[in-house]
């Protein structure tokens, strides 16, 4: 490690993968290939990548940096934590026109340092970017620099965050004529996310077939100098972070052993994880999670062409008032706190319209899609598939590792288990919760879906201590 690191983040220095990604992607160990960023869920993968931004800005003070991401919700995000550290001259947002419909919603202070700075949106001048050392924009928005010639050489760094949830055409728009002339590549290329999470939204039928349905960070992580070699990621290319700051150890078990190998340590704060051990309502009191066996109905709206199913939505909006009403071990819970998530766009629907109902305004209800990158201290899951001979949306086995990995403290799933059982990824979340006594509602029989379930080793029981 080069004398001249020091952290603006202290923590990062307790991180050795952190530590390695920083000093590897500021040292351009990949060039010209792309240095991957590899972050399953509450691994700090913003703080990385905020960290080597602010790494490259002291040190390199000839350097310019492009940060671009899928949602401008990433890129704000990134553009407030840079903003702590850089003084405001060097940063400078990027906004496209649709932004301005929403400028009420954008912090004050991003505003501030962006093209809607006036109130209104403004083609930005070469002077607005070239003046500015890091550039903050979404991936499809970076398709203006390309279409105002800005200089190829311009840009030493790009990140791309959300990589792994962007088609691969998207990706490639903070690249291609911002950073290329012809075969030459002149700036270093980060690409950050979780092929193990949600890919790029694809809605034909047809395109699925097609690339169109794997992002670049998925295809590159198969194949060549990505791949693992006997167990180990090459250090000089890629990194994948380990250390769990979200969660508390029960909820990252399932996700840690089948999607990351069992590499990933629990390493939350006891006070941000820890504080529903105990709680009178959890079957099992040093277990957080518990799956509620609800045999309701599938419904169709015919009009939407998306399933709801009431039963499930009753036993939810339950637990959201038993928590609010009672809080958690003397613990007040704030409506901010609880997160609803759903695989089904009427089922959101039906319980933002229960949750009006009662009124819980800031009960936040959504799609996996929309929780990706996103996390809550109590999160509930209403599966809504029931009485069908398959489990739907939810055999998308990303999307299952998305929807159990937002909670930080507690996960209350919300389903019909003899259906989601079918499902061999349900049948092992099951048997886990089962085994560690999480179970309430109506009683029913785990049975082994036809399908071969060998491959990775898995402990279903923990030991009660790993709960204390």
């Amino acid at each position: 490690m080069q004398k001249w690191f020091q952290w603006f983040q202290p923590t990062i220095a307790d991180n050795r993968e952190q530590v390695t990604a920083i000093r590897n992607i500021v040292n351009m160990t990949s060039y010209p290939a792309p240095y991957i960023l590899f972050g399953p869920p509450g691994t700090g993968k913003t703080s990385t990548i905020v960290e080597a931004v602010l790494q490259i800005w002291k040190n390199q003070p000839k350097a310019n940096v492009l940060v671009a991401a899928s949602s401008n919700l990433a890129c704000d995000e990134v553009t407030k934590r840079l903003k702590q550290f850089i003084p405001e001259d060097d940063i400078f947002r990027f906004f496209s026109r649709s932004c301005e419909r929403n400028i009420d919603g954008i912090d004050i202070g991003i505003l501030e340092i962006s093209n809607l700075a006036t109130g209104i949106y403004e083609v930005p001048s070469y002077e607005h970017v070239y003046r500015s050392r890091i550039t903050v924009s979404t991936v499809t928005n970076c398709g203006r620099f390309a279409q105002a010639r800005i200089t190829p050489t311009f840009f030493d760094y790009i990140f791309i965050d959300e990589c792994g949830s962007a088609k691969e055409i998207s990706a490639l728009v903070p690249v291609a004529g911002v950073c290329t002339e012809g075969p030459k590549i002149h700036a270093s290329i980060i690409l950050a996310g979780d092929p193990k999470q949600l890919g790029p939204v694809v809605r034909t039928e047809y395109l699925k077939q097609t690339v169109h349905n794997t992002s670049l960070l998925d295809r590159l992580m198969s194949q060549g100098i990505y791949k693992r070699q006997q167990g180990q990621f090459n250090p000089l290319v890629i990194t994948k972070l380990l250390d769990n700051y979200r969660s508390h150890e029960a909820l990252i078990h399932y996700s840690n052993q089948w999607f990351y190998d069992g590499e990933l340590r629990a390493q939350a704060a006891p006070d941000l994880a820890n504080w529903a051990i105990g709680w009178d309502y959890l079957p099992n009191p040093a277990f957080p999670i518990i799956m509620h066996s609800v045999v309701g109905v599938t419904r169709m709206d015919r009009q939407c062409l998306s399933s709801f199913n009431k039963e499930e939505a009753r036993c939810v909006l339950h637990y959201i008032q038993k928590i609010l009403s009672d809080g958690i071990n003397d613990r007040q819970i704030r409506e901010e706190d609880i997160g609803v998530v759903t695989p089904y766009s009427k089922q959101v629907s039906y319980l933002r319209h229960g949750c009006r109902n009662y009124g819980w305004d800031n009960v936040e209800v959504g799609s996996t899609e929309q929780y990706q990158g996103r996390e809550k201290p109590i999160m509930i899951l209403s599966t809504v598939r029931s009485q069908r001979d398959h489990v739907g949306f939810l055999s998308n086995s990303k999307r299952l590792n998305v929807a159990i990995t937002r909670a930080r403290a507690l996960m209350i799933i919300v389903g019909n288990p003899d259906t989601l059982q079918r499902d061999p990824h349900w049948y092992r979340l099951l048997r886990y919760i089962s085994d560690n006594q999480g179970v309430r509602g109506v009683d029913f029989q785990l049975r082994k879906p036809d399908i071969d379930l060998s491959g990775q080793p898995f402990s279903y029981a923990l030991e009660e201590a790993d709960f204390a």
